[in-house]
């Protein structure tokens, strides 16, 4: 005895056009936040390692960190030869 004849199960039936799950759209705050946020990070993370290489590692001021003389200085020795 057949007792589903005339009923039909979701994998007998033909299937409709199947949808591919989309993508979602990315609104323009979150492309702009992720514009911003990544370089504020980049930025702040070479601050944080002049800190700890020239004040902790070098026994320097870390004050200096921040001195354009400081750098004048290093770019001077760097290129004294050519």
């Amino acid at each position: 005895m057949d007792q589903t004849k005339g009923k039909s199960f979701p994998q007998d039936r033909p299937k409709a056009r199947e949808r591919k799950p989309t993508r979602t759209n990315r609104t323009w705050a979150a492309v702009i936040a992720r514009l911003l946020i990544i370089p504020f990070l980049l930025f702040f993370s070479l601050l944080i390692g002049l800190i700890i290489g020239y004040g902790v590692l070098g026994d320097q001021p870390v004050s200096e960190v921040f001195n354009l003389n400081t750098y004048k200085h290093m770019y001077d020795l760097i290129f004294s030869g050519t």
